[in-house]
């Protein structure tokens, strides 16, 4: 049986994001330049991605939210992104998990402040891949930010029943603190197929510095994807950088991946790159690519999703995030 398709399952949100001037010491003050709402969390801005790089395959959305303001804005949003959103379960009573996003015009870096919410109540049953699927891939998001399922199992349960339907699963990571990430994650490492970190997520599991101040250390990378893989990731790890990605295969292959030139100019915003980044290399999983090409298109992706203050607003065609890699040239590459 050949096998087609993603399930992407987890936290689903609605990202408020504000584009601030600057980041205000306590009691000083910012400006808001202005303010746009979207839906967010690794799930939906993953499969928002795979669906602006326009892939020929079924994209299917498992998540939770409330019967609330916020929850129709969310799905109005998943939707115009062409996502079908008739899986998300509404969880009367509960307010939907949000997200007030601070972007900073003058660096492009943001900071979250999150409601958790219907999150906190979804469970397993909730993010089951459906029992008619054919998907080729499972992709989950994201322990740390769901109390019912962080404090039940409910991740290994999840990852685990995927691969009994014979799905590859796949990881991802919000930015949550050091030690959230270090009770939760590795027990999830052997249930995992492909597991793709920033610098911060993958120092914060292997306790390998990958970044240097603003610099990627290419060794360090390759050496946390090494520790990851013997940490019990089946079979890829990556970890990606605004500087470029390192992944290494379990059958020994290393590829090392400079990222796209963009001007600091041109950066609306960086919430979401690192999920466009990982819906490039999904999309070139799926179609089974060589791993350099994954990287290269999960570089473009991230590359063109900076021109929004949103997550996957500005993500091109994965021909046109291709070709204007090549436009723009890579960074220099020192790895």
């Amino acid at each position: 049986m050949t096998r087609s398709g993603i399930v992407l399952a987890g936290i689903a949100v609605l990202d408020i994001v504000h584009i601030i001037d600057h980041w205000p010491a306590e009691e000083k003050l910012a400006f808001i330049d202005r303010t746009e709402h979207a839906a967010g969390g690794p799930p939906h801005n993953a499969g928002a991605g795979l669906l602006k790089l326009g892939a020929p395959f079924p994209v299917t959305f498992l998540a939770t939210a409330g019967g609330d303001a916020y929850g129709e804005a969310m799905l109005a949003s998943a939707r115009s992104y062409g996502l079908d959103t008739s899986r998300v379960s509404i969880v009367p009573g509960v307010v939907t998990s949000h997200t007030h996003v601070m972007s900073c015009a003058d660096t492009g870096r943001r900071t979250f402040f999150a409601q958790l919410g219907v999150n906190n109540h979804m469970t397993v049953e909730h993010l089951l891949p459906p029992a008619d699927s054919n998907a080729k891939l499972y992709y989950l998001g994201s322990p740390g930010v769901a109390r019912g399922l962080d404090e039940s199992d409910g991740w290994r349960t999840l990852l685990r029943a995927a691969r009994e339907r014979g799905m590859k699963t796949c990881l991802e990571l919000c930015p949550v603190p050091a030690d959230v990430l270090r009770k939760f994650v590795p027990p999830c490492l052997p249930l995992c197929d492909v597991f793709v970190v920033n610098d911060y997520e993958a120092g914060s599991i292997t306790g390998i510095e990958v970044a240097r101040g603003s610099q990627l250390d290419w060794s360090a990378a390759e050496a946390a994807c090494r520790k990851l893989l013997d940490m019990g990731v089946c079979e890829l790890a990556g970890v990606h950088h605004p500087d470029g990605a390192v992944a290494v295969r379990r059958n020994g292959e290393v590829v090392k991946r400079p990222s796209v030139r963009v001007e600091q100019r041109e950066i609306a915003g960086s919430v979401g790159a690192g999920d466009a980044f990982y819906a490039g290399v999904l999309f070139g999983i799926h179609e089974d690519w060589p791993l350099e090409k994954c990287l290269d298109l999960g570089n473009a992706a991230a590359a063109t999703s900076l021109r929004s203050p949103t997550t996957s607003a500005s993500i091109r065609p994965w021909t046109e995030c291709l070709a204007f890699a090549q436009q723009r040239g890579l960074r220099s590459f020192s790895g």
